[in-house]
């Protein structure tokens, strides 16, 4: 599979009952909702805005995984 950000190969580590589990060797590991995830048929998200708080959202809590939910996804 490709990951949702950057397209490169990515591996789809699990799915949970709010989304998928994903690892890219570029964008890290994050869980991407599955409401996200019916929204990206229709608008892509901003690759370069949702890296970056991606990698804020590891920085913050470094215990936690990274989410793109419908209340951290950042659209084009």
């Amino acid at each position: 599979m490709n990951c949702y950000l950057c397209e490169s190969d990515a591996e789809q580590r699990e799915t949970t009952q709010s989304g998928q589990v994903i690892a890219c060797r570029d964008c890290g590991e994050y869980l991407i909702s599955d409401v996200v995830l019916r929204q990206l048929e229709s608008r892509p998200l901003d690759f370069s805005k949702m890296r970056d708080d991606l990698h804020r959202q590891r920085q913050y809590n470094a215990t936690s995984m990274a989410q793109i939910n419908s209340e951290t996804a950042i659209w084009a």
